[in-house]
């Protein structure tokens, strides 16, 4: 064995350009390949980084009536659940507050979770420095404590161990750090900071209709999430009887936590993986190719080795570690290209559930190993039979020189093959490419350029007058900037967030009838900041009406209220919606009707909405947008001045502009398009050198054929059509075979895509177009090539 791996090595060595393209080859194929990979095990196969990570739902409220939408979880719910259930070893809820953190020179925002009791044992997590909250610091009054992820406190804290029963100011309350959890904890986000018991009031504890609470709950064993669903709504039903006004007609939903984390990306990860499988396939065909042709101009070696009384079983042995030694090259350059590709997707898809979890690991090793086994059997094997087949090797012995029919008719199928996966991978990156097209064509409804967005550090606690007088006084402070046009909030940013429609009721109509909206609290420059244009009635003049709410409770103020086109065509298609009152979570008017906007996001058509107009005192922290003259200089930096001027204590965050904010939310289809296209693209140009080669093996082999028919008349034009058709069947094949498995994968795109249709004609008609103008080019220089054979040095070649 240690004789025939010096043997291969040395044959490797006298072929450095034939070894260098095998090695890259295939170092690009598993590379591509185990990067994919990374992300599928970090994403779909690994579990939930939580002890018995199986036995985790994601628990919600739904209201039969209201279409079975889910809702959050009222906290009161939450405990009379925990109490009369069978099924949960537990429940537990948080919900999100941003937060200040005054404890060094600068306020900084702390991204913290407020949290029930019997969180952290739901999860089953301790903490890997101090410990958890004890039960006395879960209630009201208890003692102010937080515990804090492991990256804060390594970047906040310096990874310092002794900080625990250290303090950090919070929200301008000192609370004692008691625990620091481990690196692989971090629920219910990557971006999750602190976790801080959320010690309610009884009377909020008492409100059931204050759902707010992402609850969590922990199965018993050998209990199914379908079952615990339906002890939860047997509950439930229970609770409806006692409650009428606010439990009846609701019901519960538990959904695997990890299905209710990576849900959406299932199938486009699965796409990618199977998209990057073709790539490898197509590079060991291409391989594979390679290697047949080695063994043609290496027929005569093996025939003499036979002559010589070398056993079948001994050269193929010979052959296959030649192909092992570039192979286990080829698995080294492919794992540096994983390393740097798993790098680089897990920094670009910062979309992506568990992206922190994509990386370099034993199983991605032992998956790049596998590869490498499974391409060294596909590409060395197969060619080392081939080419010690007995009747192969006597015909050469014979006659010394001539290629074996069978051996082209292998290279030619690979070939095809290779066309069938590149016009597959063309096809679906070109449904990709106009899916993304399309999307960044959609109007939203506003314009989002010139526009600078962010948020100021606050906390639900906050007192409701203090809140709003605190956005007028910050809205008048961006207004006196210099090169500023205009300056609003909304509690979400458009095309931001996809949330479920409310329920309200028209008043002076069926109030026992659905009617469901989205509702937006914003402010009154909201429509001029965003250029949204005002279709009929008048728009919000000011915020003070409403200042004057928040500030003197009690104050009769009705609410101002703008429609969108879409509310007005389904709730008022014969009537005129100006001067109706309508009731969501509080009564108002409204007053005028405005544009369309896709406020649910990109992907979704725009929605009937109810514009609130006026100072959200209930909601502290919103999203504030500046818009910007386009010839102005102000800046972020200007911005953060502006607030910082008038609010020393908190801390802005979420800073970029609008642009940027829409372009995140494409990321995940930005990325499947680019990664699909590369795919494509790469499949098409190994396509075309494996026809390339293919073509340039058959000219050399037909040479004296092709001599021998100049030499009885042909012309050139007749000896270039006849390599010319030999290259327009294979890839003719290949392209039938590429379009009927795209159409039969099609189901599968058009989940994927976005108005197109999966079987769009544009598509499938561009995508052979291009392969057969690549196939033709690949074509033209082996077809010359046998056109300008000279006949009488053809017939002179041994």
């Amino acid at each position: 064995m240690l004789h025939e791996c010096r043997a291969a090595l040395r044959a490797t060595i006298r072929r450095p350009l034939f070894a260098a393209i095998v090695v890259a080859l295939l170092a690009l194929g598993i590379g591509a390949n185990s990067a994919i990979f990374s992300a599928v095990d970090a994403v779909l196969l690994r579990p939930l980084p939580y002890p018995a990570a199986d036995r985790l739902v994601a628990i919600y409220e739904a209201n039969v009536s209201q279409h079975d939408l889910t809702s959050l979880v009222a906290p009161v719910r939450l405990e009379e659940w925990n109490r009369m259930n069978r099924s949960l070893e537990g429940l537990a809820g948080s919900y999100f507050e941003n937060m200040t953190d005054t404890s060094g020179p600068l306020p900084e925002r702390v991204a913290a979770m407020r949290i029930s009791p019997r969180f952290f044992s739901v999860l089953g997590t301790p903490a890997a420095l101090g410990r958890t909250p004890a039960p006395e610091e879960d209630r009201l009054g208890g003692p102010a404590v937080v515990v804090v992820s492991d990256a804060f406190w390594r970047e906040r804290l310096n990874g310092d161990p002794t900080v625990v029963g250290g303090s950090r100011t919070l929200g301008g309350v000192s609370r004692t750090i008691v625990g620091v959890m481990p690196a692989s904890f971090r629920y219910p986000s990557t971006t999750t900071e602190a976790w801080i018991p959320a010690q309610m009031s009884a009377g909020l504890m008492q409100a059931r209709q204050a759902r707010f609470y992402t609850a969590v709950g922990r199965l018993k064993p050998g209990v199914t999430p379908e079952q615990a669903e339906a002890d939860l709504s047997t509950v439930q039903a229970q609770l409806g009887e006692q409650f009428p006004q606010t439990d009846k007609g609701w019901t519960a939903r538990a959904i695997p936590l990890k299905e209710e984390k990576i849900g959406g990306v299932r199938r486009s990860l699965w796409l990618l993986f199977g998209a990057v499988t073709l790539l490898l396939l197509a590079a060991c065909g291409n391989v594979a190719c390679l290697m047949l042709a080695d063994a043609t101009r290496r027929e005569r070696e093996v025939a003499v080795r036979f002559a010589l009384g070398a056993s079948r079983r001994a050269i193929v042995r010979q052959l296959f570690i030649e192909g092992l030694v570039l192979a286990l090259a080829g698995v080294l350059g492919g794992l540096v290209l994983a390393r740097w590709a798993t790098d680089l997707l897990a920094n670009a898809a910062t979309q992506l559930p568990r992206a922190n979890e994509v990386r370099m690991d034993v199983r991605l090793l032992a998956f790049t190993l596998a590869i490498g086994i499974a391409t060294t059997v596909l590409f060395s094997l197969a060619p080392a039979l081939q080419a010690t087949r007995h009747e192969i090797a006597t015909r050469l012995a014979r006659s010394g020189r001539g290629l074996a029919g069978g051996r082209l008719l292998l290279q030619r199928f690979l070939v095809g093959a290779q066309v069938t996966l590149a016009i597959l991978l063309l096809v679906g990156a070109g449904l990709l490419v106009r899916s993304f097209a399309r999307l960044q064509q959609v109007s939203l409804g506003f314009d989002p350029h010139h526009v600078l967005t962010f948020r100021i550090s606050a906390q639900w606690s906050e007192r409701p007058e203090a809140v709003a007088a605190r956005q007028l006084r910050t809205l008048q402070r961006l207004q006196a900037i210099p090169g500023v046009v205009s300056a609003s909030f909304s509690g979400i940013l458009p095309a931001g967030a996809d949330f479920p429609p409310a329920e309200f009721k028209i008043v002076g109509r069926d109030l026992e009838e659905h009617r469901f909206a989205t509702a937006r609290q914003v402010s009154a420059d909201y429509f001029h900041t965003m250029r949204i244009p005002l279709l009929q009635g008048e728009s919000c003049r000011d915020d003070l009406a409403m200042a004057t709410a928040a500030t003197t409770p009690g104050a009769p103020v009705e609410s101002k209220i703008l429609v969108t086109r879409a509310f007005a065509d389904r709730f008022f298609p014969n009537d005129n919606p100006i001067g109706h009152r309508v009731i969501q979570r509080y009564p108002g008017v409204i007053i005028g009707v405005v544009g369309d906007v896709r406020e649910n996001g990109v992907y979704n058509e725009a929605p009937p909405i109810l514009y609130y107009c006026g100072l959200a005192a209930y909601w502290p922290d919103p999203f504030y947008e500046v818009r910007i003259d386009a010839a102005s200089t102000v800046s972020m930096t200007a911005i953060r001045e502006a607030v910082h001027s008038i609010e020393p204590g908190r801390a802005v965050y979420a800073a970029r502009t609008l642009d940027e904010a829409l372009s995140d939310s494409l990321s995940q289809p930005r990325l499947n398009t680019i990664l699909l296209t590369l795919f494509a693209t790469t499949a098409l140009a190994l396509a075309a050198i494996g026809l390339y080669g293919v073509l340039s093996q058959l000219v050399a082999a037909r040479r004296r054929e092709i001599g021998v028919r100049m030499a009885l008349g042909a012309r050139p034009a007749q000896i270039f059509s006849s390599i010319a058709s030999q290259a327009a069947a294979i890839t003719g094949a290949g392209l039938v075979l590429g379009i009927a498995g795209a159409l039969a994968l099609s189901r599968i795109m058009g989940t994927l895509v976005f108005d197109v249709t999966a079987h769009d004609p544009f598509t499938f008609a561009l995508a052979p177009i291009v392969l057969a103008v690549v196939a033709a080019a690949a074509t033209i220089v082996p077809a010359r090539r046998a056109a300008r054979v000279d006949p009488i040095h053809a017939l002179r070649e041994d």
